[in-house]
């Protein structure tokens, strides 16, 4: 069986950080991790940035140390890095997404609910809350 990794981060973004750059970064992740086969999801909200991402073990980990030292963002909780068996966005989509729109957002918690009986399903729906009330205005 394949194993995969996953990584999942909460973090604040920086307050100085522009509707350009932020649509920059957004275009950059998607193409980088679309280009190195990583699934997951990115989005902004609220003024925090929330990533799941899965893939390669030693590409993610090299991508999380840029991650976490990237300025745009601090206080940066993860929420779980580790070996899986079963990505949870494997199949949610061929490509790495980032979540731009309230429909986007209501997708993955769709997509989420259909797939209740992944471990990490309830985790990410819990975290997204806060997201699914506030809406997706930066």
């Amino acid at each position: 069986m394949k194993m995969y990794y996953s990584i999942c981060y909460l973090s604040k973004a920086s307050e100085d950080l522009s509707k350009k750059e932020l649509n920059d970064l957004f275009t950059f992740t998607a193409n980088s991790n679309n280009d190195c086969e990583v699934t997951g999801i990115l989005l902004h909200s609220i003024g925090r940035f929330f990533q799941v991402m899965e893939g390669n073990e030693q590409y993610l980990k090299k991508l999380f140390k840029k991650i976490q030292n990237d300025t745009r963002h601090s206080e940066i909780f993860e929420l779980f890095n580790g070996r899986t068996a079963h990505p949870l966005f494997l199949k949610y989509s061929s490509k790495f997404n980032v979540v731009k729109s309230d429909d986007d957002l209501n997708n993955i918690e769709d997509y989420l609910t259909e797939n209740k009986l992944h471990p990490t399903s309830d985790k990410i729906q819990r975290i997204l809350q806060p997201f699914l009330l506030m809406g997706m205005n930066p």
